[in-house]
């Protein structure tokens, strides 16, 4: 019933519909996330021979600590083209930082990829 309200008021001049928006969609603060700790990748090249495959294995077989990765993430912010890209390496730090529990899979015909944020 509180959308029909402001709307009337919209329709009858009284209100603006920047300040219906922001009415209808007040902006909530949020608490971030749990703090990761470590990530855990899982890689497998289908195409690629079996010695490939154990390396990746081995290689990433402990969980790398959630320092390593903001800091691999901040020395490839210096090496990026960004030009064309609207990527916010300082939002994506934040987002990192606070996403425990969280697990992304990718799963394409090159390479299959497990990545846990624990």
């Amino acid at each position: 019933m509180k959308s029909k309200k402001i709307l009337d008021k919209i329709e009858s001049g009284e209100l603006t519909a920047q300040d219906a928006f922001q009415k209808l969609y007040p902006i909530t603060k949020t608490k971030p996330g749990k703090r990761a700790t470590f990530i855990k990748m899982n890689i497998q090249v289908p195409d690629e021979s079996k010695g490939v495959n154990t390396f990746l294995r081995i290689l990433f077989a402990l969980p790398i600590p959630m320092v390593f990765a903001r800091l691999g993430l901040r020395l490839g912010k210096r090496f990026a083209k960004l030009e064309d890209e609207d990527i916010d390496f300082d939002q994506l730090l934040h987002m990192l930082k606070y996403s425990k529990n969280t697990r992304i899979h990718v799963d394409s015909n090159d390479a299959e990829v497990d990545i846990k944020i624990i």
